[in-house]
């Protein structure tokens, strides 16, 4: 691994994690130093961690980590709609059997677990409908947009994925049918749940 995918890698964990809390300014010559690569290097990560959503820069104030609002969420939403409709659409053309009756397995524990890890399962069951696609490029855009939902969970629950947890089989039949049609329907009623749910759990940690 390179050295500015390895930077990158670190400062995209810490700001998941919440060691670089949303709105914390990120020096270039301080983060050069302190993990010891040149400030190139440093810029390059920047530039990947800006694409992924997780940072902003602006002229005369640098390179932040990006401060959580509801309109940072509405548009995550909104391109993960146009991302995860397209996928499955495709998914119904080109996935296999076999991938289909994996697909079906996991919404089966989706229906069986709560909490922190149905999150880890719920995404995991999204991205293999965007591999099942076929499409590369809708595979890294659905990861990089996974990377913005684990950052936002930070000050939104858990417990809200639970409620969407029936819904994942409407997405398993229709590929099973090869109906993208029927498809691209259940993930947007699918995904347009999640966001009111989302939204809602949002709100409700800022008035805590």
């Amino acid at each position: 691994m390179t050295k500015p995918a390895m930077l990158f890698e670190k400062l995209r964990d810490d700001i998941i994690k919440g060691e670089l809390p949303a709105g914390t300014r990120l020096p270039q010559q301080q983060i050069a130093d302190k993990y010891g690569v040149s400030k190139v290097l440093t810029v390059a990560a920047f530039s990947r961690l800006e694409a992924t959503g997780l940072v902003e820069s602006a002229i005369g104030d640098g390179v932040r980590v990006r401060t959580i609002d509801r309109e940072m969420l509405e548009e995550n939403y909104t391109f993960r709609e146009a991302i995860e409709t397209q996928a499955i659409r495709e998914a119904c053309l080109h996935a296999s059997d076999r991938e289909i009756a994996e697909l079906k397995e996991m919404a089966k524990q989706l229906q069986a677990d709560e909490g922190v890890e149905s999150v880890r399962l719920d995404q995991e069951f999204h991205l293999k409908i965007a591999k099942m696609s076929r499409c590369r490029r809708l595979v890294q855009e659905l990861t990089d947009l996974q990377l913005l939902q684990m950052f936002v969970s930070q000050v939104t629950v858990y417990s809200r994925v639970g409620d969407l947890s029936c819904t994942h089989m409407k997405l398993v039949e229709p590929i099973e049918r090869r109906d993208p049609v029927e498809a691209d329907q259940q993930m947007r009623l699918h995904l347009r749940s999640a966001r009111r749910c989302g939204i809602q759990a949002f709100l409700e940690s800022r008035s805590a």
